[in-house]
């Protein structure tokens, strides 16, 4: 083969992935879309009682129950699962907690958790510690400053619970669009540590019958998906 051929060969090659890039990433963003437009439908109610009857199966999972420090996300104010009722079962039950922490820069998509270090005067049931927290750019509370910084290392988690906008059935995720979970996920497991990573999601961020998730090669699989009628592993 020729050296004019072979860089044609790899032209072509270039041009196909570049076209499989962008329709992967406008089928994300179709997708995206449609999530959206169903989790808007449902009411404060209906999402306050599907993520009750989600936590109360997580509650009962093996490897909850066993792990001793937990990542988890504090939930949107709006159009996704209520984490309160998790954070507040962490703290009963003495589990080291990590929270995001995006930081003022949204541009470079970069994440880390933080360790939850409470004073005991606010280890209270009544309420939720964030609530006073600064609020980031998506009204999410975030660790304040006056809060020891204890970033999470590898090996620090024992089950990350992760948030999505959408799953399908062989436990694939399609997150927000930004990247934050994919980049922390691969860095919290690199030099063959292992990270559970345990998704929760509503009824309507099932995608289901024939839909599948488009995912590319650096989108990770979830071990476990729980929805409030259902574990899928």
């Amino acid at each position: 083969m020729s050296a004019s051929t072979t860089a044609i060969h790899k032209s072509d090659n270039a041009e196909k992935s570049a076209s499989s890039i962008e329709e992967l990433r406008k089928g994300k963003q179709v997708l995206r879309k449609q999530l959206r437009f169903e989790m808007e439908k449902l009411t404060v109610q209906e999402i306050e009682v599907q993520s009750k009857s989600v936590w109360e199966r997580v509650f009962e999972l093996p490897i909850y129950q066993s792990a001793k420090s937990v990542g988890l996300f504090l939930s949107m104010p709006i159009g996704e699962i209520n984490t309160n009722l998790i954070l507040l079962h962490c703290i009963e039950n003495g589990k080291v907690i990590y929270v995001p922490e995006v930081g003022k820069n949204f541009e470079l998509c970069d994440m880390e958790l933080r360790k939850v270090i409470l004073d005991d005067s606010k280890k209270t049931t009544d309420k939720i510690f964030h609530e006073a927290w600064p609020k980031n750019k998506w009204n999410i509370p975030e660790p304040p400053d006056t809060m020891p910084s204890v970033a999470a290392k590898p090996g620090d988690i024992d089950l990350m619970i992760v948030p999505g906008l959408g799953f399908d059935r062989s436990c694939n995720r399609l997150g927000q669009g930004k990247g934050y979970y994919d980049r922390f996920i691969a860095k919290m497991s690199k030099d063959e540590n292992d990270l559970p990573l345990l998704a929760v999601a509503l009824k309507p961020q099932l995608v289901d019958g024939f839909q599948k998730i488009p995912v590319a090669e650096y989108d990770r699989k979830m071990d476990m998906l729980v929805l409030p009628d259902e574990i899928i592993e």
